[in-house]
């Protein structure tokens, strides 16, 4: 008896998380607005990877469900992060991404809705896959749809600079007057260079006849400005000790820090933005 009570409240379980998802299936939902589009695609190609392949249902029915709510003219985020429970080593990544991401995301639904739209549903996958933990290679595939989905948007961040943004998380290639400069982004609050950062500084200096370099500093509006200061200092240095451990004499590198000065996107003080938190490293003639 007790099994048969098992079977029933499973069964009636997943026809309860299978619903919309059988909606979103039996349906050709469409819209004529690319953010709206792009997220149906999105979230009704992990809907049937989820039921299908991985027999996930609760993931599928919240993928079917954010389809649905995107056909009838809902925008669309991506979850809340106290929606997943995922291990304290990892979760700072997704904050992270989750943070930039909503700080470009109004501008994002203007400028490119298609790229707005793989990012949102590329983290929720993101997400997904690092509360469950097990699946390495799909937590790989939606992280790197995530990166280069935020590498498409954020080329938008410093249109008055006339800058182009080549790298998955720190690398942006300025044109000013023949020069190249290049610009790195940080996470909030941190100063230390990714293995992407210093494998991207190579190839610009290995692309670049470059003998003397001036690295500037910056940061965001959040904090004192004497905090700011020391840690815009922190950032142009972490740059320098890179181009020292590589072979540049130390007489050919100059740091400056500005702290909170020449915000590349304006602010108003105590706010956290990615396009502020900086370096710049500039061929010095």
């Amino acid at each position: 008896m007790k099994t048969i009570i098992a079977a029933i409240v499973l069964s009636t379980v997943i026809s309860g998380c299978s619903a919309s998802y059988e909606e979103l299936i039996d349906n050709n939902y469409s819209s004529q607005d690319k953010f709206h589009q792009t997220i149906i695609e999105e979230y009704k190609a992990r809907a049937i990877f989820e039921a299908d392949e991985m027999h996930d249902w609760n993931s599928a029915k919240l993928y079917s469900e954010k389809a649905i709510k995107s056909y009838k003219g809902e925008k669309i985020k991506p979850e809340p992060l106290s929606n997943w429970k995922i291990e304290v080593d990892k979760i700072g990544d997704i904050e992270n991404a989750y943070n930039n991401l909503m700080m470009i995301y109004e501008d994002s639904i203007i400028y490119d809705p298609v790229n707005l739209g793989i990012a949102v549903a590329s983290l929720d996958c993101w997400a997904e896959q690092e509360e469950e933990g097990w699946q390495i290679n799909h937590i790989e595939i939606c992280k790197s749809r995530f990166l280069n989905a935020m590498k498409n948007l954020n080329k938008y961040l410093l249109t008055k600079d006339n800058t182009e943004k080549i790298t998955d998380s720190t690398i942006v290639i300025t044109k000013e007057n023949q020069r190249i400069d290049k610009i790195i982004y940080f996470d909030f609050d941190k100063y230390k260079l990714t293995l992407d950062n210093i494998n991207e500084i190579k190839d610009y200096i290995n692309s670049n006849d470059i003998n003397r370099y001036l690295i500037i500093g910056y940061t965001d509006t959040k904090g004192t400005n004497e905090y700011n200061y020391e840690l815009s200092l922190k950032r142009a240095e972490s740059v320098k000790d890179f181009l020292l451990s590589i072979g540049v004499e130390k007489d050919n590198i100059k740091i400056i820090g500005m702290g909170e000065k020449e915000l590349a996107k304006f602010t108003n003080d105590e706010v956290k933005h990615p396009a502020n938190r900086r370096v710049v490293i500039k061929s010095a003639y």
